[in-house]
């Protein structure tokens, strides 16, 4: 029978003669105090009065407050109040580290003393052990010939040398500093001294965030010549931090970055920033001769006023159009700043908002490029009445600015009126309508709207007023067989609008456009306001799914768009500039949540041409993925050109083996003969203490100065420290 009571009860007890006792486990005091009392468990406890010593012998365990010894035999000497504990020792201390040893002799509440055979198994697996240590106080501990590894041991032979360790003839574990300190240490691989330092410290494992050098960086690149990236973190305090990265190259010498991190009461922001001075040169990258400053800034933040406002910032800017895809920063043509002031109270909604752009293409030009001093928006919804019906309200505010074209200022109100309707066999019917006033001026007005250069010296306003209707019927039929759910839902959808004033308004916020199953239904296919559809059309289609139980489904959309007027208004090779549109289908399979394929497609309405088509496939978990997308488009209406547009894109990762991992990416132009864009290939090798990566990239495209690039890194890291 175990025997289990409180040593300081032992302490009362103590007999003239040595006996061996037993007790219950419930003769145990209910109310223990086991932070000021120490509870023993032992298959066999002998008392030595004389002596004033106990014995405990059988899987002993002790549990003094927060910690807990097990022992073979433990002897406990009332007198200097000492633990010896021998024969497969473990201290589980408060913080999760479990201590191993052969003997320990320990003070003070178990919290010091000294250790022969040291091991501490830290909370992360981390290992440190020693031949001897002494615990000089309960957060400092003392080891000599200490070895210190975050290598799980070899399965096939757990006696040899793991990956990576350190070897150290003193170490000093501070728990109150979370530190590991060496003196006089090797850093060993596979058992080989590689690197000795005199002194060598860095943060325990139950660090979260400390100070200190991340993984560096070694490269090889067309443009940058060979190079080495240091980044180093520093911990400013517990709600700031930054991390400072030098990039030294070959070529284009040092670039320096950093990137500053802060949490604040109301919110947090970040900016992020890089510098570097070279040599001049021109678009074909020939040096002029003289040296200039290159870098970019970006940062964003959000922060809250009270339980309405909040308000915040994006800043993206750079000094030179190429110089983000040179040091591999960002591949954005353009780069947005914004600031704003948002609030939303009940069904109330408005913002305050300013826009700056930095066009990168050769072909922007910056004094046409729009500034965005104010854009205020405004909405509510209303309460639905007993009929479900519900009054909207909407206002909008624009002012556009430019140093070199047109300036637009825009002021819109609309108020609408949205009633749904379901029958009592389950058709949906959809009522709205609406009326909105524009008011424009325009200075300075462009004699082609398509050409931003035809600036002019004339000024004007313009006013309109759209009114809108439309009317949306669905009926949805649902069956289930079995664990499936089917369903088959036709759509038809009257909408009728017009522009009552004047119909050659500036057009700033409508330029792009797409028709595909996104906009298939609505009352107005263009994006923001400027342009209006007009006239009366119906939409149609039919939506149906497949859906299974275990969450899995397909769905397929197909629908198209009849317009009752010869003149649509809009452009050739758009797929709605006749009165009967083009098809537009949506297909999506996802029979798991580690699959899924969308293909979308739009069809010529005459001949059932591919006008339009798009898949994304995406397959696979963490370890093991693969995504493709093509896109293909008849007439890019979108570009500069309107030529075809085919691309195939292809990344994944796959791992071949334990802790090896093989990914790679590649883009293809496959319009003409094809050309390649861009690929990637990399090798990573990651376990629990020690990874690295070595990829390959080309860059397959030029841009000015920045020719075809062909790159080489490695990356390695040691686990915990970076």
């Amino acid at each position: 029978m175990r025997r289990m009571m409180p040593l300081t009860l032992a302490a009362a007890l103590l007999l003239p003669v040595p006996v061996t006792l037993s007790f219950a486990a419930d003769a145990v005091p209910t109310e223990l105090d086991t932070s000021k009392e120490a509870l023993l468990t032992a298959d066999e406890v002998t008392y030595f009065n004389t002596e004033q010593r106990v014995e405990a012998t059988g899987n002993v365990e002790i549990v003094q407050g927060d910690r807990i010894l097990r022992s073979d035999r433990v002897i406990y000497d009332i007198g200097a109040d000492t633990v010896r504990a021998e024969g497969n020792v473990v201290l589980m201390d408060p913080t999760g580290n479990v201590l191993f040893a052969d003997n320990m002799d320990l003070e003070n509440e178990l919290k010091t003393g000294a250790i022969r055979d040291f091991k501490l198994l830290f909370t992360d697996r981390s290992r440190l052990a020693a031949h001897d240590a002494v615990r000089e106080t309960e957060n400092r501990t003392v080891l000599n010939k200490a070895v210190f590894t975050s290598c799980e041991p070899c399965r096939e032979d757990p006696t040899r040398a793991p990956i990576w360790q350190i070897k150290s003839e003193k170490v000093i574990h501070d728990r109150t500093e979370k530190t590991i300190t060496y003196r006089n240490a090797f850093l060993e691989f596979f058992g080989v001294p590689i690197v000795y330092t005199p002194y060598f410290s860095h943060p325990d494992p139950t660090v979260d965030r400390e100070s200190g050098f991340l993984a560096p960086t070694a490269f090889t690149s067309s443009i940058l010549g060979y190079g080495v990236t240091t980044p180093y973190y520093y911990v400013i305090s517990e709600d700031k931090d930054m991390t400072i990265t030098p990039t030294i190259t070959s070529k284009e010498g040092v670039q320096m970055a950093a990137e500053y991190r802060q949490a604040v009461k109301s919110g947090k922001f970040q900016f992020d920033g890089s510098l570097t001075y070279v040599d001049e040169v021109d678009d074909n990258n020939i040096e002029t001769g003289d040296k200039e400053f290159q870098g970019h800034i970006r940062g964003d933040g959000q922060f809250r006023i009270d339980d309405t406002w909040v308000w915040g910032y994006d800043v993206f800017r750079t000094s030179h159009d190429t110089y983000l895809e040179k040091y591999d920063i960002s591949d954005e043509d353009t780069l947005t700043s914004y600031a704003y002031l948002a609030g939303q109270r009940g069904r109330n909604y408005s913002q305050l908002s300013a826009y700056s752009f930095q066009g990168l293409t050769e072909d922007d030009d910056a004094g046409e490029t729009p500034i965005v001093p104010g854009w205020w928006n405004y909405s509510f919804v209303g309460e639905p009445n007993s009929f479900g019906g519900r009054f909207s309200a909407d206002a909008d505010a624009l002012a556009i600015y430019r140093t070199d074209g047109q300036d637009t200022d825009r002021f819109s109100l609309e108020g609408g009126y949205h009633i749904p309707y379901t029958t009592s066999n389950g058709q949906v019917i959809t009522f709205d309508t609406s009326l909105r006033g524009d008011l424009y001026y325009a200075h300075d007005i462009l004699a082609d709207p398509d050409d931003p250069s035809s600036a002019t010296d004339q000024n004007d306003f313009y006013g309109r007023v759209v009114p809108s209707a439309s009317v949306k019927w669905r009926y949805p039929f649902v069956r289930q067989a079995g664990t499936i759910r089917q369903m088959v839902e036709p759509i038809v959808e009257g909408v009728w609008s017009d522009v009552l004033g004047d119909n050659d308004t500036p057009n700033e916020d409508s330029l792009s456009f797409e028709f595909d199953d996104t906009n298939l239904f609505g009352s107005n296919r263009y994006a923001g306001l400027d342009e209006v559809e007009t006239g009366a059309r119906v939409n149609y289609g039919i939506n149906m799914g497949v859906y299974g139980a275990s969450g899995g489904y397909t769905t397929l959309l197909f629908g198209q768009s009849y317009n009752f007027s010869n003149n649509t208004g809009f452009e050739n090779g758009t797929g709605l500039e006749d009165q009967f549109s083009d098809y537009v289908a949506r297909l999506e399979i996802r029979p798991a949540h580690y699959l899924q394929l969308v293909n979308r497609i739009r069809l010529d309405h005459d001949s059932l041409y591919l006008a339009r088509n798009e898949v994304t496939m995406k397959m696979g978990r963490t370890d093991d993925w693969f995504n493709l997308g093509y896109v293909y488009l008849r007439d890019d209406v979108n570009s500069l050109s309107q030529n075809k547009r085919e691309e195939v894109y292809i990344e994944g990762k796959t791992k071949v083996a334990e802790f090896w991992s093989v990914y790679g990416s590649y883009r293809r132009n496959l319009v003409n003969s094809g050309n390649s864009v861009d690929g990637t290939i990399g090798f990573e090798y990651l376990d629990e203490c020690f990874g690295f990566t070595l990829e390959a990239s080309r860059s397959f495209t030029r841009d000015r100065d920045v020719e075809p690039n062909t790159s080489i890194s490695f990356k390695f890291r040691l686990l915990p420290f970076n």
